[in-house]
């Protein structure tokens, strides 16, 4: 039997946050040293208690004190980062953990961070939708050109963005991170004709 384990994480609100930190950075070196397949941490902005603010921050301070046990994020709030940023960062933090990193995301479930991003009122699941489509488009194509060829664009917000320039120059190393999120866009895409139209209320990034 395989062993994982999941945290929030959650301390008293007036306990110091460096001390509550490195508490959560050595339950995961200690799950390391224990044989733990795998962990994962969540991230809320806005929450006292849960003292992680981004999962993808804290992994890479976690990512050289741990050895065996991949590490996965608990989740991304795929509403509340540009996918553009995250497309990025999770290929560089898959390089750093050498194909140790788990992606996981949802469209965030703290209505106070959704109030803090500016979509409350938004239909968080057709934007989770949209933005993990993206990223996985961003994985796919060739790093940003100057070429004016490939004239096809994307409304987002009112702004156009070609598609010639959505890659980047590093995917992440782990190609099984493409493969099993694309298939599950697939399936997603397909089972979700509801929650792809609007529910009174069109999806809106605010950035």
């Amino acid at each position: 039997m395989k062993l994982g384990f999941f945290t929030m994480p959650m301390h008293p609100i007036d306990k110091d946050w460096r001390v509550s930190l490195q508490e959560d950075r050595e339950a995961f070196q200690l799950a390391d040293e224990l044989g733990f397949t795998e962990g994962y941490v969540g991230e809320h902005t806005t929450d006292r208690a849960e003292n992680i603010t981004s999962c993808i921050a804290f992994i890479a301070w976690i990512a050289a004190a741990t050895k065996r046990i991949k590490l996965g994020t608990g989740t991304i709030n795929m509403p509340n980062i540009h996918p553009a940023a995250l497309a990025a960062n999770m290929a560089m933090l898959d390089h750093m953990l050498e194909g140790r990193l788990i992606f996981g995301i949802s469209p965030g479930g703290l209505l106070s961070d959704a109030e803090a991003f500016g979509n409350l009122d938004a239909n968080r699941n057709e934007m989770f939708l949209e933005a993990i489509n993206q990223v996985l488009q961003i994985w796919s194509v060739e790093a940003p050109t100057t070429s004016r060829e490939n004239t096809g664009t994307s409304r987002r917000n009112g702004t156009s963005f070609r598609r010639s320039a959505r890659g980047l120059s590093r995917g992440p190393c782990n190609s099984r991170i493409r493969r099993s999120w694309s298939r599950q866009w697939r399936h997603s895409r397909k089972a979700s004709p509801r929650r792809r139209r609007a529910a009174g209320t069109r999806s809106r990034r605010t950035f």
